[in-house]
């Protein structure tokens, strides 16, 4: 059962084996599990229900309707401008639907530095094929690469770069573009279209338009939740109650550590919080002499992976990516003003956009300011920023060899590359808040998983070092940063942690 919000008009009460708090990758694998087994379970969602039908392919619309912030979080200097769904389904609904399996050689650093000896690429193999299944991943094919994304291929291909199609969870994809601003044709394998109604049908009680404010613990076992409506039938304000034996926190990487910091809940060694990723990213350029028409068709179905060399290194390096933007977010991120601005937004049908994104060395934090408010920080490193400029560098000679005349670079200013190893105006850039633009899709990493609680916070279940029966089900508990789109390991690492809460 899905609760209508506006027919809220007074504070309610619930009982369940199981609440969670947060309803995306995680919590709705969580849910559907667990439910499947016949355990009595609560969703909470900050965010609206929204359906297919409310997709209007509007980004003034859509983007208040389903992200945070109306897509506009940011870091505290306003360095890194962080994009996560906040709807019921979480992120999976406004997301690029790339599902790719975490690499092997990740895994088994994280299981040999953090004692998580069950975490080998082989031990996760059973999960990550059951999530496939049921979200209906399937490999891209050549004949679903776009305009934009074939540029991004051909120059990659051209200088001896490797450059692959990953998997994707859409069912008979039309190819609208807009795949960012929620799906109007119900082709996503998404936690709003699989997970929460297969959750719902075996009893489940799914609870949008609420904001948790406090997970309760009665003797160092989480007992519940306490929260408020946003919204009512009355316009008045009312609470929901929720007790539980056992309490599944998948909220996000910014929303779930803010949370265990206002219930102030045991945080012994200052590790909630902390280790924060956002595999930052800028976006570049290329201007083309013919149509590329960016929006029409899938919008990212190549990854060019060959500077990210985790079986030389684990830490650094970078993917490159093809990047989609419609109008107003292609406005926000072109660089200049007036005449300048405007001759890049002219050239809209020739533009094709492709990013840089770091597998970050840097640990950024999640707190709460004097007013209870969070409060995320994130300053680039030293390596990290070697790596950002080397990738720049990197992107802006595969968009010449793919045969861009001109690439635009992410500064305030209009900065432009005229031909390919013309790196003078990346090379003298000096880097400010802001300026190159950074963006952000994939935080992780606030209430990491480990064996040792002084470094970590959560074990290898999935279960708070400090509190019994508290569970974490989402990308808060990777040790480090995850090197690629982290959709696909959330939910397996969900689903293992579903089945351990089923066994007892």
């Amino acid at each position: 059962m899905i609760l209508d919000s506006a027919s809220i008009d007074r504070d309610v009460s619930l009982r369940a084996d199981v609440c969670i708090v947060g309803s995306g990758a995680g919590g709705a694998v969580v849910a559907k599990e667990l439910a499947e087994h016949g355990r009595s379970v609560v969703v909470v969602e900050e965010g609206s229900y929204v359906t297919n039908r409310d997709f209007t392919q509007r980004e003034e619309q859509m983007l208040r309707q389903l992200y945070a912030d109306q897509g506009l979080r940011t870091t505290v200097d306003s360095t890194v401008v962080i994009s996560q769904g906040s709807v019921l389904g979480g992120s999976t609904v406004p997301s690029f639907c790339l599902c790719v399996r975490p690499p092997r050689h990740l895994l088994g650093h994280w299981a040999a530095a953090f004692g998580l000896h069950e975490m080998h690429f082989e031990d996760l193999v059973p999960f990550f094929e059951r999530v496939e299944a049921a979200a209906m991943v399937r490999p891209l094919r050549p004949e679903d690469v776009n305009k934009n994304n074939e540029k991004l291929k051909t120059g990659a291909e051209r200088l001896g770069f490797r450059a692959t199609l990953p998997a994707h969870n859409r069912i008979d994809c039309l190819g609208c573009g807009f795949c960012e601003l929620g799906c109007a044709y119900d082709r996503k394998g998404d936690a709003a279209t699989v997970h929460l109604p297969i959750a719902s049908r075996h009893g489940a009680i799914i609870v949008p338009d609420c904001r948790v404010e406090r997970i309760d613990v009665t003797d160092g076992h989480a007992a519940g939740i306490a929260g408020r409506f946003v919204r009512s039938r009355t316009g008045q304000t009312y609470t929901l109650t929720v007790r539980a034996d056992t309490v599944v926190l998948a909220a996000g990487a910014i929303a779930s550590p803010a949370l265990w910091l206002r219930s102030q809940l045991p945080n012994t060694h200052q590790q909630v919080g902390r280790n924060l990723h956002l595999h930052p990213q800028v976006v570049l350029g290329g201007l083309f002499n013919e149509e590329i028409a960016g929006w029409k068709g899938i919008p990212q179905s190549v990854i060019v992976d060959e500077f990210l060399t985790l079986e030389r290194n684990l830490e650094g390096g970078y993917l490159l990516t093809s990047f989609v933007a419609h109008p107003v977010t292609l406005a926000a991120l072109l660089p200049g003003f007036g005449a300048e601005h405007a001759r890049l937004m002219d050239a809209y049908p020739r533009l094709a956009l492709a990013a840089v994104v770091l597998h970050d060395r840097t640990a950024g934090r999640v707190e709460l300011d004097s007013n209870g408010r969070t409060v995320v920080s994130y300053h680039l490193n030293d390596e990290d920023r070697s790596d950002l400029l080397d990738g720049m560098r990197r992107l802006a000679d595969i968009l010449f060899a793919g045969g861009a005349e001109r690439v635009v670079l992410p500064y305030n200013e209009v900065r432009e590359l005229a031909h390919r190893a013309d790196y003078k105006a990346i090379d003298e850039h000096p880097f400010r808040a802001n300026d190159p633009l950074l963006l952000s899709y994939h935080p992780h990493g606030t209430l990491r998983m480990g064996a040792d609680p002084k470094r970590s916070v959560v074990n290898s279940r999935g279960e708070a070092h400090e509190v019994r029966r508290l569970f974490v089900a989402d990308a808060s508990i990777f040790p480090t940063a995850i090197a690629v789109p982290p959709q696909l390991s959330v939910m397996a690492f969900a689903l293992r942690t579903a089945q351990l809460i089923a066994e007892g």
